[in-house]
């Protein structure tokens, strides 16, 4: 059986993935083999098309047509199909790592590092496309995710079968650079990584495939440990920002309910875009007395409990962090629901984001606690049940920064939703047929009151009430005078620590 498109992909390859043509019947070889056919098709068409070609989807796509017009069946998802085919034409991490170390500028190399994940696939850039964006009249960010993939039968059969991998130990894991990919683990052929020296200590940096904002990087320690907020990997942050000044760097807290999805190995993330916590305005200042004169701590203008601290010197602000961080760690306040920790197990913990501006550094410190209740059995300071139709997941560093991805569900939901709105006399006939909506009846009984003709602005003004809604659940001191006194409460202690130090 032949596959024309193999020519087009290995042209596209010597084009945009440095293939020496020299190593092309090699690399066609080994496509024949991965997908299971037997003989070089030889074709004269044009191929100068692809010269302008920045993605290789059109191909990849086309290759999936003629996988199944030949009746060529693998064992295998799609998108693993696609990846190993583009880590086969991929250049070696050696040449990719050696490509990103021979410029001057590492603005530049970024550039053509990220550009290169596009151009093997690996950075979805068509699906990430796809996404739904928009600012809120509160200046915060939703998104509804319709890039990445949903995992398909072969997918969960594989996942069954393999439940007990465990190389690589999680899938941030350096070994995954290359791995085929089985039970929870994607195929990663097409990945390549950027070692890094931060702090002393030995990570790397990658790209997220269905990245939820411009840039979306994720850096890692190369050593697999869990999470933790230690001011090693604080000064770690500083370190990136210092190569790396025109990226923001954030961190998950290191506590289930408050972190991200993966506590299991210790890992930032990063990117071009600023989160919209990061533009807010500072609503008051302190004074941290005269040995951090050259040190700011503001309170910012925002839902949750935020603080930002400016400084040119580095040494100086890493040391008010690290005392603000430990306060806070043991920092008990029962009119405010906060408990530090219960059962020997610790509460609370900090979401840190930086970057740098000049040589200015602006941090930004959100506190997090993930004390449960029986009222809230998924946390106190985590969305509440009235939200959960929206969003129930955790909310980690991305979202506690006022930028939110909602799941891809909502894009086939919310138009049904305006329909109703339209035309009211519909709501039970549409619940029947789409027993998913059942969830949204009490919005919908709420917008149907609302007289605003434009049903799309009006579900996109709920959405925005609905995630501020949430950060203010995830603030541990509340914008009412009990929250403004346990602040002060806290703000107070941090003063104290400082002058005794002094």
């Amino acid at each position: 059986m032949q596959l024309p498109v193999i020519n087009h992909l290995i042209y596209y390859a010597n084009k945009h993935l440095e293939l020496a043509t020299l190593d092309n019947i090699y690399k066609y070889n080994e496509l024949l083999h991965f997908l299971n056919a037997d003989e070089m098709a030889f074709t004269s068409e044009d191929l100068s098309y692809i010269d302008q070609l920045d993605r290789p989807d059109i191909l990849l796509d086309r290759l999936m047509n003629e996988l199944a017009i030949n009746k060529i069946e693998l064992p295998y998802s799609e998108e693993t199909i696609k990846a190993e085919v583009m880590g086969i034409l991929s250049p070696l991490p050696s040449r990719v790592i050696e490509r990103f170390n021979a410029y001057q500028n590492k603005e530049e190399a970024i550039k053509d590092f990220y550009h290169l994940n596009i151009a093997s696939y690996y950075v979805q850039a068509t699906n990430i496309a796809r996404n739904k964006k928009w600012w809120t009249k509160d200046n915060l960010v939703i998104t509804i995710n319709l890039s990445k993939p949903e995992k398909d039968n072969k997918d969960i059969r594989n996942a069954l079968l393999n439940q007990n991998v465990t190389y690589p130990q999680c899938v941030l894991c350096y070994e995954n650079e290359g791995f085929f990919g089985k039970g929870k683990f994607l195929n990663r052929k097409n990945i390549r990584v950027i070692p890094l020296t931060l702090n002393h200590e030995d990570w790397f940096m990658q790209y997220s495939p269905y990245g939820y904002y411009d840039e979306h990087l994720i850096v890692i320690k190369k050593h697999h440990e869990p999470m933790h907020i230690t001011l090693n990997n604080l000064l770690a942050m500083f370190d990136f920002v210092d190569q790396f000044p025109f990226y923001f760097i954030g961190s998950n807290s290191d506590l289930p309910i408050t972190g991200g999805s993966i506590l299991s190995h210790e890992h930032f993330q990063g990117g071009l875009e600023r989160m919209p916590l990061m533009l807010a305005k500072t609503k008051e200042h302190f004074s941290l007395g005269e040995k951090y004169s050259d040190v700011d701590l503001g309170i910012l203008d925002w839902p949750n409990t935020a603080f930002i601290l400016e400084s040119k010197n580095c040494q100086k602000l890493v040391e008010v962090i690290k005392v603000m961080n430990e306060v806070w760690l043991t920092h008990s306040d029962e009119k405010c629901d906060i408990i530090a920790s219960s059962n020997h197990e610790r509460h609370n913990s900090i979401t840190p984001l930086l970057e740098k501006k000049g040589d200015l550094y602006r941090f930004f410190m959100i506190l997090r606690n993930n004390r449960t209740s029986e009222k809230y059995p998924e946390g106190i300071f985590h969305a509440h049940q009235e939200y959960y139709h929206i969003k129930k997941e955790g909310i980690g560093l991305i979202e506690a920064s006022g930028y939110f991805i909602l799941p891809g569900r909502l894009d086939k939901e919310l138009p049904l939703i305006a329909k109703i709105l339209a035309n009211p006399s519909l709501k039970e006939e549409y619940l029947r047929a789409y027993p998913n909506l059942e969830k949204f009846s009490g919005m919908i009984d709420e917008l149907i009151l609302v007289d605003n003709p434009d049903k799309d602005a009006l579900i996109k003004d709920y959405l925005g009430d609905v995630i501020r809604g949430i950060l203010n659940n995830t603030a541990v001191y509340k914008n009412d005078q009990n929250g403004l006194d346990g602040l002060n409460r806290y703000l107070k202690k941090i003063i104290e620590v400082i002058n005794n130090a002094n």
